[in-house]
């Protein structure tokens, strides 16, 4: 009995650490990604080096390269980060949720976080015009993020998404009204609420959808 108590408590302490570790990476991980937008707020994206990222950071090359495989994954990293929190919380949804209405719940969270922080999304979102380099990574990485929704979809409608084509279609329309209002606060908008430009690109998805259905 005191074993199996003790071997319940080693458990504990275990996963205990195990979250502490994984606190303390995100925050470095955040942290880097943090002055890298810092170091780019008035220069391009290849002028700046990861030796400067790492000075910058206080932390060494090697510590850079612990967390980051590349200049470019310190900048889009919270893209691969977004497509896995995406995927948990759309598989958590009710299963009387619709497929569009679950991604669009899922990513409601995030729409608050880029119009709150404003700034850094612009910052973000200039660097990717202007670097090819970097503007490939993210159309590799939102390719990534459709595949996890996909994924996500699949498994709400117990569909392989793999031989039915079902998933990914969804996942494909469910996204396009983020990626217009995202697109449409960047180029004009940017003073308005992300939240309702979405809804209003929602609606007119919607509309268009149902448009199609008695044609």
């Amino acid at each position: 009995m005191l074993s199996s108590q003790m071997a319940a408590k080693h458990l504990q302490l275990r996963r205990a650490r195990d979250g502490i570790q994984e606190w303390k990476r995100e925050a470095v991980r955040a942290h880097l990604a943090e002055v890298a937008l810092e170091l780019l707020a008035d220069r391009d994206f290849d002028s700046v080096t990861v030796d400067e990222i790492s000075v910058a950071a206080g932390v060494s090359r090697r510590t850079f390269f612990r967390y980051f495989a590349s200049k470019e994954d310190v900048i889009l990293g919270f893209l691969e980060g977004l497509g896995d929190r995406l995927c948990e919380r759309i598989v958590a949804l009710p299963p009387e949720v619709t497929p569009l209405a679950a991604v669009r719940s899922a990513l409601l969270p995030h729409v608050v976080a880029y119009s709150a922080d404003a700034t850094r999304t612009m910052r973000l979102v200039r660097q990717l015009q202007q670097s090819p380099s970097l503007r490939a990574r993210e159309l590799e990485s939102r390719d990534r993020l459709r595949e996890k929704v996909a994924e996500a979809i699949g498994r709400r409608l117990e569909l392989d998404r793999h031989t039915d084509p079902r998933p990914r279609l969804l996942a494909g329309i469910a996204l396009v009204p983020f990626d217009v209002a995202i697109a449409s606060w960047l180029e004009g908008r940017a003073g308005e609420d992300l939240g309702v430009i979405l809804e209003q690109a929602i609606a007119s998805l919607d509309h268009e959808l149902s448009g199609l259905e008695r044609v």
